[in-house]
């Protein structure tokens, strides 16, 4: 029973740090989209900060983006 469990596990998903929102304005700039919030993130681990992006709502904002320094992979052939 426990070697068939086995067959069926999944793999682990590689860990991804995240940026979170440090500030945020409702989009009034006239090019977004209703809804599109511009915010501005920063990494906790490395410090990395994004500038003013847009993002499609204030949830996805508060879920975090990937930090691009941070989840970069060393010497990764592309």
């Amino acid at each position: 029973m426990a070697r068939t469990l086995e067959m069926f596990e999944k793999p682990r998903k590689i860990r991804e740090w995240l940026m979170h929102v440090v500030d945020c304005a409702n989009g009034n700039c006239g090019e977004l989209e209703d809804g599109e919030q511009v915010v501005a993130m920063k990494c906790a681990r490395c410090g990395h900060e994004s500038g003013w992006i847009p993002l499609p709502s204030v949830t996805a904002a508060k879920r975090g983006i990937p930090c691009p320094k941070c989840n970069t992979v060393p010497n990764a052939e592309n």
